[in-house]
């Protein structure tokens, strides 16, 4: 829900910029014409480093999920029942043996969000705060092993 309400406002707050962006180039376009060449270049260079942040944030996200596979594989070896921990039920133990992670290492290594997103693509419905919270109680259960 959070997400949906934070992409509805960069649509509003994008869709904002771009009439502004566009009101103001036909302004100065009638006073002077190299004021809009002026604007349109700084929408450029706006695309450009936003193109750039996007790029970036794909390799950081592809770097996160050769980490996880590659703990996920060095740890194979070690089952939990995961199910043990609080929060955890039938369902989400099932997806989180299909996802690869078995024993509360793997699980408390996990950055939050690669392991959300790869838990909805198992198609269930689960929270950031409660897989947050179930990532502490590994490695709480981890420290204790």
């Amino acid at each position: 829900m959070n997400i949906l309400v934070f992409l509805a406002g960069v649509s509003v707050g994008w869709a904002a910029d771009k009439l502004y962006s566009s009101y103001i180039a036909k302004k100065t376009h009638l006073d002077e014409g190299n004021e809009t060449l002026k604007v349109k270049a700084e929408e450029k260079d706006s695309a450009v480093k936003n193109i750039k942040k996007e790029k970036t944030k794909a390799k950081k996200s592809e770097t996160e999920k050769e980490s996880l596979t590659e703990k996920k594989e060095s740890s194979k070896e070690i089952h939990d029942d995961l199910s043990q921990l609080n929060g955890v039920g039938p369902k989400l133990a099932e997806a989180l043996d299909a996802i690869g992670i078995y024993n509360y290492e793997q699980l408390s290594e996990s950055p939050v969000d690669l392991l959300l997103e790869q838990l909805r693509e198992t198609g269930g419905r689960f929270s950031r705060p409660g897989i947050s919270i179930i990532i502490e109680r590994a490695k709480q259960a981890a420290k204790e092993r």
